[in-house]
């Protein structure tokens, strides 16, 4: 399952769990990401999102190109509220999966492959408004969300998120 921490916003780190990913979970995940970059569009601001894709073993190649057509669908949104992407990856058989991805759908933000909290740490001071962030507080792998608020399905999401671009 894909799990988000959004407790240090507008950081949004996201994990890979030991739940093995099925359609359902891929939904929850799209309509967590969506009320993310809804909080963005309503706050005016950008994330800076690191995903860990160390956990890719439970995370089937299917999910990987549902993802990649997930994200090229809402590539324009992630324009306007991603700032920056980090892919903490310290696994290199998974870099290939990553070109596979990124040839369906093409970065919307500066991105950077990294395989160290600190290689993430240095990247973030380099290319974001200055913010001094630790990123080995995520070390712990845990979910939050308790600072997003939406009961709404997935198809209103992405209504809401299309009105007044």
């Amino acid at each position: 399952m894909i799990q988000f921490n959004t407790k240090y916003w507008p950081i949004v780190y996201f994990f890979i769990d030991n739940e093995k990913m099925n359609n359902e979970i891929f939904e929850e995940y799209k309509k967590t990401y969506l009320t993310i970059l809804l909080k963005c569009k309503k706050n005016k601001e950008k994330i800076i999102l690191i995903s860990d894709l160390n956990n890719q073993g439970n995370l089937p190649m299917k999910y990987v190109l549902k993802q990649a057509y997930f994200n090229n669908k809402i590539h324009k949104f992630n324009e306007l509220y991603v700032e920056l992407v980090c892919v903490y990856l310290n696994k290199s058989n998974f870099k290939k999966i990553l070109d596979i991805y990124f040839s369906i759908c093409t970065p919307c933000c500066p991105y950077k492959v990294c395989e160290s909290y600190d290689q993430i740490n240095n990247f973030l001071k380099l290319h974001s408004k200055g913010n001094n962030f630790d990123c080995h507080q995520y070390q712990t792998l845990e979910g939050y969300t308790e600072n997003l608020t939406t009961n709404k399905k997935y198809k209103d999401l992405k209504n809401e998120i299309l009105l007044n671009k």
